[in-house]
């Protein structure tokens, strides 16, 4: 006889095939089955907790803002911390998932007591600034205005919406801060970053635009002058993107240059003369086109390309070019690199292509590659040390013959190459002592 457990079970069969077509039931049928073969239920799997999104800092608006008026400090002002992000609870019959990818610590936002804030606004009136002022939006000089700023005083450029705030100077700029009280220029940021803000540009103005002892850093452009004048003394471009760009400009720089940039110095279809200038550890160091340049006593270290030039007239006088990916490299140009050491760049020292250049007096030595490498005859090389490069010391790429007499090759026979014999080097006389210019 059958009992009455497997009757129900048996019933509950038929019933379930007779709906099996409906599918919107299957959950009350799983719930039945259950009940009548005594299955425990399984816990469903809980969902882990949506993750916190962070909020953006909030930018202490103070009263006055984007009107250039003088503000009282107050605690409201001072820039609000990023509540700290939780992890959600890891739910024990969740399935296991990939690590989840670092988050980027939020950075910290300068402390801040300026005593003049400024949004989008043009100031038409002589002005001058001192101790900390704060820029939230695109400030303009007037053409028939003068901008001063005095030493020690520091100028945060802080974003406000989607715009890079920046400084545009139409009429006239003069920042002289001293070595012991320069004039910044930074982003809102504790420690500046490239692109923080956009930069300060001198737009069409033929005034006698000076800054001296200044450092611009955090920016898209630190420093762009475009159809203007402009005198730099120990202004140096940290931690930007382009450390300092000129179209067609008339610059007079002596001290400072660029450190820890994409490109340091751009001129183009510029007149500049570099004094004394550092440009260090960046991507490109310098870069020419179709411009004038007197470049007297640099350094140009670290950077991947020390000089890269084309369509210039270019006149190198001393300094040294060390520790570069490539040293000096010159396309359609004219001129002469005179004085200089070049030395312990990872390539070559001088690269040379369809330029007219004199190269004398120059100590060429130590490269990772080739001391010179020359595509045609068009320079001349003399009264320079080359020695002890790792490939060759002049390695002659073209067809055409290449004159490079009366230089010293160290204490062996010079190490030159001619392009399997098609382009010859006349390297005769061979000085037999280091040259007197050295």
């Amino acid at each position: 006889m059958m009992r009455p457990n497997y009757l129900a079970k048996l019933g509950l069969s038929l019933w379930m095939a007779l709906f099996a077509c409906a599918p919107a039931h299957a959950g009350i049928f799983d719930n039945v089955y259950r009940w009548v073969s005594g299955t425990p239920s399984q816990p469903a799997a809980a969902k882990p907790p949506a993750e916190p999104s962070v909020g953006q800092q909030g930018s202490g608006q103070q009263a006055g803002e984007g009107q250039g008026q003088r503000v009282q400090p107050s605690p409201e002002s001072q820039p609000r911390q990023a509540a700290p992000v939780t992890a959600p609870a890891a739910s024990p019959t969740a399935a296991p998932t990939a690590a989840p990818r670092a988050e980027t610590a939020p950075r910290s936002e300068a402390s801040l007591n300026p005593s003049l804030v400024y949004g989008d606004r043009m100031l038409t009136e002589d002005l001058v600034w001192r101790g900390e002022v704060l820029v939230e939006g695109a400030l303009t000089v007037a053409p028939q205005a003068t901008l001063t700023i005095e030493p020690g005083t520091v100028i945060h450029f802080r974003r406000k919406g989607g715009q890079a705030p920046l400084l545009v100077v139409q009429g006239r700029v003069v920042a002289t801060g001293t070595k012991e009280a320069p004039v910044i220029f930074t982003s809102g940021f504790a420690t500046a970053a490239a692109g923080d803000w956009q930069g300060m540009m001198l737009l069409g103005t033929e005034k006698k635009n000076l800054l001296e002892n200044c450092r611009i850093e955090g920016a898209q452009t630190a420093l762009e002058v475009l159809f203007s004048n402009v005198t730099l003394k120990n202004v140096l471009a940290e931690r930007s993107q382009v450390g300092m760009r000129f179209q067609d400009a008339l610059l007079f720089m002596d001290g400072g240059g660029a450190h820890g940039c994409d490109t340091g110095l751009s001129l183009v279809e510029s007149e500049s003369t570099l004094r004394n200038i550092s440009v260090v550890g960046n991507r490109q160091g310098v870069v020419a086109k179709r411009s004038s340049i007197y470049l007297f006593e640099g350094n140009l270290s670290g950077n991947q390309t020390a000089l890269s030039a084309d369509g210039s007239r270019l006149k190198i006088q001393g300094g040294a070019l060390l520790s570069n990916g490539s040293g000096v490299s010159l396309m359609a140009c004219e001129g002469t690199v005179a004085g200089a050491k070049l030395a312990n760049n990872r390539e070559y020292g001088i690269s040379l292509t369809g330029s007219r250049m004199r190269v004398n007096g120059n100590r060429i030595t130590g490269n990772g590659q080739n001391g010179l490498v020359v595509f045609d005859g068009a320079s001349v090389v003399w009264d320079n040390a080359i020695y002890e490069n790792a490939g060759y010391d002049l390695y002659n790429a073209g067809v055409e013959e290449f004159r490079a007499p009366g230089n010293w090759w160290g204490s062996s026979a010079p190490k030159i190459f001619d392009n399997n014999g098609r382009g010859k080097v006349l390297y005769s006389p061979v000085l037999g002592q280091w040259p007197q210019k050295q």
